[in-house]
């Protein structure tokens, strides 16, 4: 194997190595995060806070506007940029039907085919009554930590029978939103921010707790 290989390989063990939450805890401020857009009446739409998370202090964040649409699943619900060239994006995909959910396993495939991954590891995970898969993968320029996340199916159904109203039903559709949170830059500046990187995605989720099953 070419030296330049063995260093590559070694540089994506040493970002993957760490798989618990980081020890050291970075200088942080909480956020609050929307979902998309929720229906009021007719025909307002309105944002309403979703999620939050420790953020480091470091991080800068991007919102888009509020003359930008955020019903376009492609859209992120908020950017940060960790330094010039590497940056987290957070997606939301609420869905009317359980058909419309995007299995974990499709979105890891869709990120190991857009990076060319040369190596990758894909982990099964749970936490705040969501289950899915991390994804990390490097293609020797490029490295990627990534998260796809879908909310337990019992807890899924809890939300959508307690709706009593159209604006609960929309708000509850946020909250049983599939989400994303993916990360991508040079290898060295994601082993240099990794436990940053872990500790946002560990503290991400819902503002307000799930409902007790009936």
């Amino acid at each position: 194997m070419p030296k330049f290989r063995i260093l590559l390989l070694l540089l994506f063990l040493m970002l993957v190595g760490c798989k618990k939450c980081p020890d050291r805890v970075p200088p942080f401020t909480w956020h609050e995060f929307t979902g998309r857009e929720e229906r009021v009446g007719e025909t307002k739409l309105v944002r309403r806070p979703t999620y939050r998370a420790k953020v480091p202090v470091r991080w800068k964040r991007i919102t888009p506007g509020e003359e930008v649409s955020l019903l376009d699943t492609k859209t992120p619900l908020v950017t940060f940029l960790i330094t010039d060239n590497t940056k987290l994006t957070l997606h939301s995909f609420p869905a009317d039907t359980l058909e419309e959910r995007i299995p974990p396993s499709a979105q890891v495939n869709r990120w190991k085919s857009q990076l060319g991954a040369e190596f990758f590891e894909v982990e099964p995970l749970s936490y705040g009554g969501f289950g899915g898969l991390f994804f990390h993968g490097s293609n020797g320029n490029t490295s990627c930590l990534a998260w796809s996340m879908q909310l337990d199916l019992a807890h899924l159904q809890n939300l959508l029978f307690r709706a009593s109203n159209l604006e609960e039903k929309e708000h509850y559709r946020q909250m049983g939103a599939d989400y994303t949170i993916k990360v991508q830059g040079p290898p060295d500046e994601i082993a240099e921010h990794k436990e940053e990187i872990l500790f946002f995605a560990e503290s991400f989720g819902l503002i307000q707790p799930l409902p007790s099953p009936l």
